[in-house]
């Protein structure tokens, strides 16, 4: 060895539960700053994240906020994107108590949407420099039967209202209001996923996927994880497996109390018409609207809090179409060439999850960002690196109040 040979070592090795765009945006920013990864998830494909709606939008609510009067119309079979199932409520009836507690609670909203501008700013890096094709559209609106409600919100989302008339020019019927945030962007979820897999993979992230997971705690800290026959030892530890959270963090005795809200997601040929001109959110009814290019629009909706059931049920897949015929102008030259489902992974209060573990001197958790999980994936990714890399953000330190037993 020469006088001026240079010895690299490596860094830290780490293993994270969890491929879907959060755990793969850890890997991202991990990998980066030169660390070892190994990212493990029960499923071949990530579910949630190719099946989300694809806009992201954080100067919008995170996620519907479910009071005592939403359970009960719900329970009851009242119609519209809100469904819960008596049993869930029965199965964990803490979490709903909490919800209902946290409903009217907005003394976080500001932060979560600052914290989502902060992630577009981190999205926009990474298509720079990575140049995936993933459909970006610059300029997403939320429309609104009522136009009074518009303005106003218009003014709280500080956001520019349109009237009807813009709004039918966009490729909408029937809505009254709106509010355009041309800042914001679509994006389509499956080119990102899959630009974002095959990145990470360049980089060095060695993938187990296919097998169910386990955290194996001893004396304070993660030992291992059993990924179907394999024992896979890292020095750092990240659960970022959305909805299947809580039974991923049992053994390390951490509840981070993720309910899986499903969301099904319908995919239209369009024969190569243009259908709408601006992706938006139908806000009254809970459903987005993007067209990511000549040939394909996402329809995505509802918020079932149903457990991990897999059936959409007729007369809610009915009801979605309905809603689309009624406000979409050119419906007419849809076709439904697919329908997909995922669980997001939502808390009681709309928080994250995200920081170090309780009591467990090497698990970091993300979790829980439920409706904005596409949204929040790259501030959600380089917030636990920098946790990893012994360099926490102090203006994310209020996330850290939020990881308890």
């Amino acid at each position: 060895m020469t006088k001026n040979t240079k010895i690299i070592h490596k860094k830290e090795s780490v293993a994270i539960i969890g491929a879907g765009v959060n755990g793969m945006f850890c890997a991202y920013y991990l990998l980066k700053k030169g660390y070892q990864v190994t990212v493990i998830d029960k499923n071949a494909e990530g579910l949630t994240s190719k099946n989300n709606a694809g806009l992201l939008t954080p100067s919008l609510t995170p996620a519907p906020k479910i009071s005592i009067n939403d359970v009960i119309n719900a329970l009851a079979g009242g119609a519209g994107p809100i469904s819960i199932s008596p049993r869930r409520v029965v199965a964990d009836p803490i979490w709903f108590l909490k919800a209902a507690k946290y409903a009217n609670d907005e003394s976080q909203t500001q932060r979560i949407i600052d914290m989502g501008k902060d992630s577009l700013k981190l999205y926009t890096e990474f298509f720079d420099s990575e140049k995936i094709d993933a459909d970006v559209k610059k300029g997403v609106a939320a429309f609104y039967s009522s136009k009074e409600e518009a303005k106003e919100l218009s003014k709280k989302y500080n956001g520019k209202f349109i009237g009807e008339k813009t709004i039918t020019h966009l490729g909408y019927n029937e809505l009254h209001g709106g509010i355009i945030f041309k800042d914001e962007i679509s994006i389509n979820p499956v080119k990102l996923f899959a630009g974002l897999r095959e990145k990470i993979i360049k980089l060095g992230a060695h993938m187990e996927l296919g097998e169910e997971a386990k955290l194996y705690v001893r004396g304070g800290s993660v030992d291992y994880i059993q990924a179907g026959t394999k024992k896979i030892h890292a020095d750092k530890y990240i659960v970022t497996a959305g909805s299947w959270s809580n039974s991923v963090l049992k053994s390390a005795k951490v509840n981070p109390y993720i309910e899986p809200a499903r969301g099904f997601s319908i995919l239209f040929s369009t024969n190569n018409k243009t259908i709408i001109s601006t992706p938006a959110l139908l806000e009254d009814y809970g459903i987005a609207v993007a067209q990511h290019s000549a040939n394909l629009v996402r329809v995505t909706s509802f918020f079932e809090l149903q457990g991990e059931d897999h059936n959409l049920k007729k007369k809610r897949e009915e009801w979605l179409l309905n809603i689309i015929k009624t406000h979409l102008a050119n419906y007419r030259n849809m076709r439904i060439i697919g329908k997909y489902y995922g669980f997001r992974p939502c808390t009681p209060n709309n928080i994250p999850v995200i920081g170090a573990a309780p009591e467990i001197n090497n698990l970091f958790i993300a979790t829980g960002q439920c409706r904005l999980g596409v949204t929040l994936a790259p501030i959600t990714g380089k917030i636990i690196s920098e946790m990893i890399d012994g360099k926490p953000s102090k203006k994310y330190k209020w996330l850290q109040n939020f990881v308890k037993n």
